[in-house]
């Protein structure tokens, strides 16, 4: 596929989500920023924060040309929704959430169509040396609860991969700017560079201030950010600050480091909660109780046909963790409970087409350390139609072992999942 079309094939995405994320499917209209974000109608900072249920879906399509075995096209995505009970509690939300999966759906048929168009032609004019165009775009889920959710959208192929975040106020359902959340933006820049060289040699950017340069130069629409549970966590795509062979670059400006930075109302969290983990991407949050961040890195690579992961490696500043195995998919999420335990949950999901298993892999995170505690067979809860329980609270996970086990788990203390009660995955 010619580098241009493929590049426009990405911006074309991304700016439906920013540009376009709040049309209906019906009848498009703009879900606005409100300017009174800021100010809530229930004063969740005297109440305890709720956790959201959400739920995932997987969409994929394949397309082949006539019987060649190679596949000329595969395209795959996600979508997240809240579950029925949360939906009716914040309907407002509910219907923002489903606005902005109307427009990832269409931006991701539209490219997957480009791609058919495009890939059929290459594949005619040349196919010994033919390969097989692929896309992904993965939602991930950073924050949920009664104030604030914020998901993080992983897009790529086989070559660029690019970051997009969109964050919601729950009540109202409108997009968060950065000044809803930050009370002083201009102070961004600066302190984003103290976290950035934390960890990253200042002769590795583009330009010597291209963290300040970046800021003045881009428009809030157009940062990608996410409301954590710990603060605000930048991505800064290939090329933005450093030379695109480095990656995506992170930064995190956590709330317990600038107390008087942000505003009130979105520092209040839940005391447990679940992260999702985009692979190679460093994550900030503090394992040790010291109150600074340590990073925890889940990094994969691919076997040369691009579908299976290989090596998992989870690194932290105090200990590395590598192991080796196949996996069909592997989703990786921090897990912080209540008392005060960090654990890495890692789903992975294995790659015998026929038989094929959902393995949980748990590691305990205390003191910065690494240390495998389990593995079992099991997965999230299966809904049907390709949709899945997300994990959000450590306290009500929805997991399966088979279809007999469906059942609610907590988190318990060496970090193993503890059967609660049964459910029926219908409901």
């Amino acid at each position: 596929m010619n580098n241009f079309k493929r590049f426009a094939a990405v911006f074309l995405i991304l700016c439906f989500m920013v540009a376009f994320s709040s049309c209906a499917e019906d009848s498009p209209q703009e879900v606005t920023k409100s300017e009174s974000t800021t100010q809530n109608t229930v004063d969740e900072t005297n109440e305890e924060i709720a956790v959201l249920s959400l739920e995932k879906e997987y969409i994929c399509h394949y397309e082949w040309y006539g019987d060649y075995p190679e596949m000329l096209v595969r395209s795959e995505y996600t979508d997240v929704a809240l579950n029925e009970a949360s939906g009716k509690e914040y309907p407002l939300l509910a219907k923002a959430l489903s606005e902005t999966s109307v427009m990832r759906r269409r931006a991701m048929d539209e490219e997957k169509d480009n791609f058919i168009v495009d890939a059929t032609q290459a594949f005619l004019d040349n196919r010994e040396s033919f390969s097989t165009y692929v896309s992904t775009l993965d939602v991930q889920v950073r924050r949920a609860d009664s104030v604030a959710v914020s998901v993080l959208e992983d897009y790529a192929t086989e070559s660029f991969r690019s970051f997009n975040s969109l964050n919601y106020d729950t009540q109202s359902g409108a997009l968060l700017y950065l000044s809803d959340v930050v009370r002083d933006v201009e102070k961004l820049p600066a302190i984003v560079e103290k976290e950035v060289t934390s960890h990253m040699w200042q002769g590795e950017f583009n330009e010597e201030t291209a963290i300040p340069d970046y800021f003045e130069n881009t428009s809030q629409d157009d940062i990608t950010w996410v409301l954590d549970y710990n603060g605000i966590t930048f991505y800064f795509n290939p090329g933005a600050i450093a030379p695109t062979n480095f990656g995506i670059q992170t930064a995190t400006v956590t709330f317990a480091q600038y107390p008087d930075l942000f505003s009130e109302k979105y520092t209040a969290v839940p005391d447990a909660y679940v992260v999702s983990l985009p692979t190679a991407s460093s994550f900030f949050t503090d394992l040790t109780g010291d109150g600074k961040s340590e990073e925890l890195i889940v990094s994969g690579n691919y076997d040369p046909d691009g579908r299976f992961y290989y090596t998992l490696g989870v690194y932290s500043d105090k200990s590395d963790y590598e192991v080796d195995w196949f996996s069909y998919d592997l989703n990786p999420y921090f897990v912080k409970t209540a008392d005060g335990d960090s654990f890495l949950y890692v789903f992975s999901d294995g790659d015998e087409v026929e038989d094929r298993q959902m393995t949980l892999i748990v590691f305990s995170l205390e003191n910065g350390e690494i240390k495998q505690v389990s593995e079992t067979d099991m997965g999230l809860l299966y809904k049907g139609n390709n949709v899945f329980a997300l994990p959000t609270d450590p306290e009500n996970l929805l997991l399966s072992g088979d279809t007999a086990t469906d059942s609610v788990f907590t988190v318990g203390e060496n970090g193993v999942p503890v059967k609660k009660d049964s459910v029926n995955p219908a409901e």
